[in-house]
C-alpha cells in the first residue's frame, strides 16, 4: 500500500503495529548498528546534521534525471498514476506490515513492466541510484526492501532490480536470492533496536566523521579509550590488538614494542618480521602520545639540514599554499586557490606567523566552471604559476599534487614542465606524518590546524557542505554561497599556512621543543 502521511515520528514505534522499519533506519544499521539504535532513541538535542545525505540526494536525482531524459519519460508521482499505468514514478512512498514489524520506505523510481498484478497487466521494479564502482551488500539489501514494500503495493515482489550508476549505467539485480538475507536482517534489527543500550562503536572509526551522531560517539570513544581513534588502527588491525588481548588505548600505551612486533607477526607472515616490529613500535608511541597528550618527534623523523623544510624555502622570494575544492561524485575540480605569501625580508628565514600589523597573504582563486574545459582552467593556473617562478607550492594532502600533475599531463604539458612542477609541489601531510607523533586520532588538515589553534570563518564548513554550496550556487546563483566556499578555501590555504609555520618553528628552534603542552594540550 501507498501511503501520504504516516502519524508517529519517523524512527520508532507505532501503537499497534510494533517497530517501524524504514529504508533510512535499514541503512543506517547496515553503516553502524550504533547510528540506527540513536535514531531511534537518541537524545536529539545530540543530534548534528552533516551535509552528506543532502548531497546524496542531489545527486540522485540529478541522475534521475539524466536518466529519464534519455529514456523519453514522463515522471509521475503517486499511488493514482500506479494504477492507471504510468511508465514511470517517483518518489513514491510503500508501507507493509509484517507480523510486529512495519516496514516503509520511498522508491527514488519505479518504472513499469509487462508482467501482471493486482495493478493490472503491469507490475513495477525498483531502481536505485549507487554511487561507487561496484553494488555493495547496503544497496542490494536497499534494493530487497524496496522489492518487499512493492509486493504489499501490488501483490508481487519483482524478480529483479535496477542499480543505476551516476554514470548512467543501469545493471540489473536478482532479488529473490537475497530475501532470506533480508528476512535476517530484520529479525537482527528488531532484537537490536529493542535493547535498552546502544551498541557497540563500529571498529572503522573513519566513518563516524560523516555521521549526525558524531559528537556523543566521540566523546564515548574518548572516555572508553576506544583503539580505533588510536592514528593508524582499523578494523582489521583493532581485531588483531583484541586477540592479544589489548582492548584499549591505555592497555596499547603500556603494550612493550617488541612483545608486540613478535605477536603481530606470528598473527600475520613471520618473514615479514621487520615490517610488523616498525608498526608495533609505531602503534605504541602513537598511543602514548594521545594518551599523554603531548607531541613527540618520531625516531629519525629529523630531517636533515639539507632536507628540511627550512632549506626548501630559504631562498624562495615567497611560497605559494594551494587547496583544491572538488565535488568527487561529479569528478571536478572546481576551484584551485592560492594563498600568495611574499618574503618580506630578503636576508631574514620566512616568517609565516600570522601578524595583525602586516599585510595578508593575497588569496587567488582560479574557479573552473565546466564548460571552461581543461585546456582554459590550465591555461589560468599555468599564467599564475609563471608570475611566481620557483616558487615552492606547499599543500595539504596529495589530492592537490596528484589533480594538479594530471590536469598537466591531460592537456599536453611537456615532461619537462611537468617535472619543474614535481620539484614545486611540498606535501605538508607527509612531512607532519614523517617527523612527527600528534596526540591526535586524525592527521587531517582539519584535526591539526585546529589542534594548533586555528578556526575556519565557517565554524561547520567541511568538504561536503563545500559541494552543497557549490551545487546551490550552480542551480540557483546566489553570490552568498560563492562567498562561502572561496572563504572556506582561503581559510584551508591559512590552515596549511599555520601548519607550516608550526613545522619551520620546530626546525629553527635551538632545541625543538615536545610541545604537547605548549600547543592546544
Amino acid at each position: 500500500m501507498a501511503w501520504r502521511e504516516l502519524p508517529g515520528c519517523r524512527y520508532g514505534f507505532l501503537k499497534g503495529h510494533g517497530l517501524v522499519i524504514s529504508d533510512r533506519l535499514l541503512r543506517s544499521w547496515l553503516r553502524c548498528p550504533r547510528k540506527a539504535w540513536q535514531d531511534l532513541h537518541g537524545d536529539p538535542t545530540q543530534r548534528a546534521w552533516h551535509p552528506q545525505r543532502a548531497v546524496q540526494l542531489g545527486q540522485e536525482q540529478q541522475c534521475l534525471s539524466r536518466y529519464g531524459a534519455r529514456r523519453g519519460l514522463t515522471m509521475a508521482r503517486g499511488a493514482a498514476e500506479a494504477f492507471q499505468g504510468a511508465a514511470a514514478i517517483q518518489g513514491l512512498r510503500l508501507l507493509a506490515r509484517e507480523e510486529h514489524l512495519q516496514l516503509r520506505g520511498r522508491a527514488p523510481l519505479l518504472l513499469r513492466r509487462d508482467a501482471e498484478s493486482r495493478l493490472g497487466p503491469w507490475s513495477y521494479v525498483p531502481l536505485l541510484v549507487r554511487t561507487g564502482h561496484f553494488i555493495n551488500r547496503e544497496q542490494r539489501l536497499c534494493l530487497a526492501f524496496l522489492g518487499r514494500l512493492l509486493r504489499a503495493f501490488q501483490g508481487r515482489c519483482p524478480s529483479h532490480g535496477l542499480m543505476l550508476s551516476t554514470g548512467g549505467d543501469c545493471q540489473q539485480v536478482s532479488l529473490d536470492p537475497l530475501q532470506p538475507q533480508l528476512d535476517e536482517l530484520l529479525a537482527e534489527m528488531a532484537l537490536g533496536l529493542s535493547q535498552p543500550h546502544a551498541p557497540d562503536l563500529i571498529a572503522e572509526r573513519k566513518r563516524c566523521a560523516i555521521c549526525c551522531w558524531r559528537q556523543p560517539c566521540n566523546a564515548h570513544a574518548a572516555a572508553s579509550g576506544h583503539l580505533g581513534d588510536v592514528s593508524g588502527v582499523g578494523a582489521g588491525r583493532r581485531r588483531q590488538l583484541i586477540r592479544l588481548r589489548i582492548h584499549n588505548v591505555a592497555e596499547l600505551a603500556r603494550s612493550d614494542p617488541d612483545w608486540l612486533g613478535q605477536a603481530l607477526a606470528q598473527q600475520g607472515h613471520p618473514s615479514q618480521a621487520d615490517h610488523h616490529n616498525a608498526l608495533a613500535a609505531a602503534l605504541v608511541l602513537q598511543a602514548r602520545s594521545q594518551q599523554s597528550q603531548r607531541v613527540q618527534r618520531r625516531p629519525g623523523g629529523a630531517p636533515s639540514a639539507r632536507s628540511s623544510l627550512t632549506a626548501r624555502l630559504h631562498r624562495a622570494p615567497g611560497v605559494l599554499f594551494y587547496d583544491i575544492e572538488a565535488d568527487p561524485d561529479a569528478r571536478e575540480n572546481y576551484l584551485h586557490g592560492f594563498l600568495i605569501q611574499t618574503r618580506q625580508d630578503p636576508g631574514a628565514p620566512l616568517d609565516l606567523t600570522p601578524d595583525p600589523t602586516g599585510p595578508s597573504p593575497r588569496h587567488h582563486p582560479i574557479l573552473c566552471l565546466p564548460h571552461h574545459g581543461d585546456e582554459r582552467c590550465w591555461q589560468r593556473i599555468h599564467r599564475l604559476l609563471r608570475r611566481f617562478p620557483g616558487w615552492p607550492l606547499l599543500h595539504y594532502g596529495e589530492t592537490e599534487r596528484v589533480e594538479l600533475l594530471r590536469l598537466a599531463h591531460r592537456v599536453g604539458t611537456g615532461t619537462d614542465l611537468r617535472e619543474e612542477l614535481k620539484q614545486r609541489l611540498v606535501d605538508v601531510h607527509q612531512l607532519v606524518r614523517q617527523q612527527w607523533v600528534l596526540p591526535l586520532s586524525s592527521y587531517g588538515l582539519k584535526s591539526v590546524a585546529t589542534w594548533l589553534g586555528f578556526r575556519w570563518r565557517h565554524p561547520n564548513g567541511e568538504g561536503a557542505r563545500a559541494v552543497l554550496w557549490w551545487r546551490h550556487w550552480r542551480r540557483h546563483g546566489h553570490r552568498h554561497d560563492l562567498r562561502r566556499i572561496l572563504d572556506y578555501n582561503q581559510d584551508d590555504c591559512q590552515a596549511t599556512r599555520v601548519v607550516v609555520a608550526w613545522l619551520l618553528a620546530q626546525e629553527q628552534a635551538p632545541c625543538p621543543k615536545l610541545v604537547g603542552d605548549a600547543v592546544g594540550a
